[in-house]
């Protein structure tokens, strides 16, 4: 079978998030900005995920509070929203397409309320971009995938961006400050292609994922949200069932449904490493399939990827990639196109988008 297609657009993460680093997109449109208190955010599937990976990061550079929404459970249970300073309180809306439907209507709803929008999108002219009064664009170029991966990335990065400017309007931070951090995140981009490589390598040399029927993603602080996007992930491209927690959560319940099919995926970072580190050893000693993606010392052992640390934006990008790798690892291995069709007309069935 060829490879898909989805690798060449992982393979585009390096030179485009490179590019949105040092575009004036963001950083030139926001300087009236300066006043925002609040931040809510309405996204749907990889964009949800992406901007609940980006939430904590803005919020601890910039000061702001950050509140993340499906589209549905804004319109119907963000019930603070109306209590909110019209003055100082964003509604931002993320659609890749620019044509979700549900993301139209909550900006609809906010903007019946009086507040300020702003979107995220890669398509100029779309409807988003109709409704909002400020949008910054991925300028990723065509996902001709169910899975997208470098529109993930791309918003996660532009959503950081987003943070470290705001945080520096507000006085936040000093100039060298923020430079460091730039600097940082240009670092980690530049080591996505060896993680992709690497984690290919790993899963060929174990033969990972041959006939794989679950999977569990578990992980903490902004790699939550990876969590969430690798469980996603497989779920699109596989078509398998998948479950996500944080490491907290694992023994809640989720724990007691392991067994000797089971397969398990932890994301550590500096976070709550003890209890990643002790699940680890335990679900080996159980003999339980599981694999570490570790951003902590380096571990010698069969059952881990090692990356890099980059302790202020938990090393998410390298994260993502291990995750994007081993979501289309998955079905080719298993003689699968991961963009094979998989009750594609729903979508169409429900109308959801304009």
């Amino acid at each position: 079978m060829a490879k898909s297609i989805m690798w060449n657009y992982m393979h585009e993460e390096k030179e485009l998030l490179s590019s949105l680093l040092r575009s004036s997109n963001v950083k030139t449109s926001i300087l009236h900005l300066d006043k925002i208190e609040a931040l809510y955010i309405v996204a749907h599937g990889s964009s949800y995920n992406a901007a609940h990976a980006a939430a904590p990061f803005i919020m601890r550079q910039a000061g702001v509070r950050v509140y993340v929404y499906t589209p549905s459970a804004f319109r119907y249970n963000a019930l603070a929203l109306p209590l909110e300073n019209v003055s100082n309180t964003l509604v931002l809306g993320i659609s890749q397409t620019g044509t979700s439907r549900g993301i139209l209507e909550a900006l609809d709803y906010a903007n019946s309320l009086g507040f300020k929008l702003i979107g995220i999108t890669n398509e100029k002219n779309s409807p988003i971009t109709q409704k909002t009064d400020l949008t910054f664009y991925l300028e990723c170029g065509e996902e001709n995938s169910n899975a997208k991966t470098k529109g993930y990335s791309a918003t996660i990065l532009t959503l950081l961006i987003f943070g470290l400017e705001i945080g520096f309007l507000r006085g936040k931070m000093t100039p060298a400050e923020k430079a460091a951090q730039y600097s940082e995140l240009q670092k980690q981009i530049d080591e996505i292609d060896s993680v992709i490589e690497d984690t290919v390598a790993w899963c060929t040399k174990n033969n990972y994922g041959k006939e794989i029927d679950n999977i569990y993603m578990v992980g903490n602080g902004m790699n939550f949200a990876t969590a969430m996007e690798g469980q996603l992930k497989v779920m699109e491209t596989y078509c398998i069932p998948t479950m996500f927690n944080d490491i907290e959560e694992f023994s809640h319940g989720m724990h007691r449904s392991l067994n000797p099919k089971s397969h398990v995926i932890l994301l550590n970072t500096k976070i709550d490493c003890d209890l990643m580190n002790k699940t680890f050893a335990y679900l080996k000693s159980k003999a339980i399939d599981v694999l570490m993606v570790n951003a902590q010392p380096p571990k010698k052992d069969d059952a881990v990827i090692n990356i890099s640390d980059y302790a202020d934006t938990s090393s998410i990008f390298l994260m993502t990639a291990a995750i994007q790798a081993i979501s289309v690892y998955i079905p080719e291995t298993n003689g699968l196109d991961p963009n094979r069709p998989a009750n594609d007309d729903y979508t169409d069935y429900v109308e959801t988008r304009v």
